[in-house]
Parts: structure tokens; C-alpha cells; sequence
């Protein structure tokens, strides 16, 4: 799997977001498990919450795994949660350290300046700024690969906010199909969404699955698509919004090998028989062989055939190379019939 120019096969991209707790090392932490469990990129957000939070009395409530219900205003938490500028370079290295890309949503103006100044592969769209016009149309006016994720999105938000990208001549998008729920429930995935997308947006489409275990990226990954992002988190039981329906280690490991062994499985498409068929061409497949001695001078004819193992011989499908010809030599009964073994029956 690889997702270097994050436009072929299919990448596998863990998303630590707010996972980190507002700690460096244990952003760090994160970044080291994630690349270890096989991510091809890690991803956090850039925001800050005094731009985007106006009614400092909304709330947001989530439940730990021990089924605690934590209720705090939402300024509170995401102004804990802010990624702080200076860390973004240490991160970006330290990910590079460890073998993979460093990416992060971009909220505002100041955070996209700070991602392209980084040089980072790709900026990420989170699904709540889709609508977010004046982010997308400066977003656009950068050469970054821009990743749209769609969850809350009808359809002519999502061309509205494609055309926004492409009146601006910028065409190096990839469309997540995304459900903003958290986690989702399966019967919620929808995942035939992906097809929809890709009858209606000639871009990569990707899965920012929301979804607890592996199942739902696997099933992307056969309906086409090329990124799969997941939250993660190296312990449930911290404390924070994402860590109890985030991936711990075990979980994204799996994740990573069930999506392989799914791209591994559909292959590339080809209609020729798969080289692991070989030797049973040869074993289990029939040839042409006499079905009784044939004497030199015979005529051969359809009685005269019977089709049997080994394989390597010609094919039935192949008598027309000796129905009415003559042997040039004796032919025992289950011999392979070759061409050599006749000749034209006028000569």
C-alpha cells in the first residue's frame, strides 16, 4: 500500500486529530505506535477554537468506556485540544523519522498558510468545513492535493463545493465519503455512497470511516476506495471525545492487514488465468488422447478422441487440428494426439 502521491492504490491514514490531549509527547507516542501498526500517514487538526466556536455556552457530550457520560462546553474542550503552531514542525519530523506522512485539517486561513509553508502532501478538508466557502476558495488558490471529506453533505453541497476547487483550475482532489457520527453504527455506513461518488466526481473517492473494527474499510476498499482514514488512539481509556471509539494499536493493526489482504485479493482486473493456475493447467485440465489404438494411415475421426488428464496436450477445443487427417504413425490408446501425428488425408 502506498499513498505517496496519494492518487494510486490505497492508503492507509490514521487520524490521532485530538487524540493527542494537547500533550507533545504523547502526540509523538502516537505517531510511533501508528507507524508501527502500518499507517502510511498520521493526520491532525489545525484550528483554533475562539474562530470557529461563536456561543461559548454550546455543548458537547461524549461517554468514556466505563460508560461515563463527560458534558463540556465545546470552546473549553477544542481550546484544550488546539495543536499549537510550533509542534507542527517537530511532528511533520518526527513522523518523517518514522516513515510516513504528516498531514492535518485546515480550519482557517492561518492554518492553511501554516500547512503550506510545511510543504505537507495534502491538506484535509474536515466534513464540517465542506460548506465553508471562504476556506475552500483559499484552499483552492494553493498547488497542495486538497482531501474533501463529505459526511453531513448532500449532493449539491458536495458539487458546490467541487466546483469551487475546479473554477479555480485546481484539480488534485480526493473525495472522502464520510458519515459524521461517532462512532457510526453499521447500518448507518451507506457504503454503496462510494460508487455514487465516483459516477459523479471523475476524483479518487476515499472512506473516512467512523465505524468500529475493520470491516467497513475492507468493503470500501472493494467498491474502489483509495483512502482509508481512521481515528486512533493508543489507549481507550484516556481521557477525551475520541479515544473510546477511536482504534487502539491492536484494532488499526488489523485495519491495515484486513485492507491489504483486500487489495491483495482484487488483484488487477486481468481476464487471464493467474499464474498460481499454472501447474493446474498442466494436472487438472483435460488433452486430446486416442480413445482406441489409431493405425498409421487412419482418418481420424470423433470416436476415434477422448479427453483426458494430463493437461499440456492440445485442448478439446483444439480436435479441428486432427478431425480428418490421416496418421503418420501408430497411436496407443490414452497417448496425447500431437500435430506431428498427422498429416492431410489426400497427401
Amino acid at each position: 500500500i502506498t499513498c505517496r502521491d496519494w492518487s494510486s492504490d490505497v492508503c492507509s491514514s490514521d487520524l490521532i486529530g485530538v487524540n493527542f490531549n494537547g500533550d507533545l509527547e504523547l502526540a509523538q507516542k502516537s505517531i510511533e505506535v501508528a507507524a508501527a501498526c502500518g499507517a502510511d500517514a498520521v493526520k491532525f487538526q489545525t484550528f483554533r477554537a475562539d474562530e470557529f466556536v461563536a456561543d461559548k455556552s454550546l455543548t458537547y457530550s461524549y461517554t468514556l468506556p466505563d460508560g461515563t457520560v463527560v458534558t463540556e462546553t465545546q470552546y473549553e474542550m477544542f481550546k484544550r485540544l488546539e495543536l499549537p503552531a510550533e509542534w507542527h514542525k517537530i511532528l511533520q519530523r518526527h513522523a518523517q523519522m518514522h516513515g510516513v506522512d504528516f498531514l492535518s485539517s485546515a480550519a482557517d486561513r492561518q492554518a492553511v498558510d501554516l500547512l503550506v509553508s510545511l510543504a505537507v502532501p495534502a491538506i484535509k478538508i474536515a466534513s464540517e468545513d465542506l460548506i465553508n466557502v471562504r476556506l475552500l476558495e483559499y484552499v483552492a488558490t494553493t498547488s497542495l492535493p486538497v482531501i474533501l471529506s463529505t459526511g453531513m453533505a448532500n449532493l449539491d453541497e458536495i458539487k458546490h463545493a467541487v466546483k469551487i476547487f475546479e473554477d479555480a483550475g485546481h484539480h488534485s482532489l480526493t473525495i472522502l465519503h464520510c458519515i459524521s457520527a461517532y462512532p457510526a453504527a453499521p447500518e448507518s455506513c451507506n457504503l454503496r455512497r462510494i460508487l455514487l461518488l465516483q459516477e459523479q466526481f471523475n476524483y479518487p473517492i476515499g472512506f473516512s470511516d467512523h465505524t468500529i473494527g475493520a470491516d467497513a474499510a475492507a468493503i470500501a476498499v472493494v467498491l474502489g476506495a483509495s483512502v482509508i482514514e481512521k481515528h486512533f488512539t493508543i489507549d481507550h481509556h484516556l481521557p477525551g471525545p475520541d479515544h473510546a471509539m477511536s482504534a487502539d494499536p491492536a484494532q488499526f493493526r488489523e485495519l491495515v492487514a484486513s485492507v491489504r489482504r483486500t487489495e491483495a485479493m482484487l488483484g488487477n482486473g486481468s481476464l487471464d488465468y493467474n499464474l498460481a493456475e499454472e501447474t493446474g493447467r498442466k494436472e487438472f485440465r483435460r488433452s486430446i488422447v486416442a480413445a482406441r489404438a489409431i493405425n498409421t494411415g487412419e482418418v481420424i475421426e470423433e470416436d476415434m478422441l477422448d479427453y483426458k488428464r494430463p493437461g499440456g496436450g492440445l485442448k478439446p477445443y483444439q480436435r479441428c487440428l486432427l478431425l480428418g487427417k490421416r496418421a503418420t504413425c501408430a497411436i496407443a490408446r490414452d497417448s496425447l494426439l500431437l500435430p506431428g501425428d498427422v498429416t492431410d488425408a489426400d497427401t
